[in-house]
């Protein structure tokens, strides 16, 4: 939860998912040009898997989008 009703923004957790977000993307293209494939080869077979399943992608952000919207409308007492 990055959002915490008594106090706000957890800003320590916000910075700890930047941190391994950023960790594990570098670790993997290091992994990558260390194999030989470049170090962009991680984003580019994700943005390739996204372009070949693009009714999966579409369907999964507004998933994620109407579930953060009910999140949104539970907290503020509307629902």
């Amino acid at each position: 939860m990055i959002w915490d009703p008594y106090f706000g923004w957890d800003v320590y957790r916000i910075r700890s998912m930047i941190f391994w977000s950023a960790i594990i993307c570098l670790l993997a293209s290091f992994i990558s040009s260390t194999e030989g494939l470049g170090w962009s080869y991680p984003y580019e077979s994700v943005y390739s898997w996204m372009q070949a399943h693009t009714e999966a992608v579409l369907i999964g952000f507004i998933m994620m989008f109407i579930g953060g919207f009910y999140y949104w409308k539970i907290q503020s007492g509307d629902l």
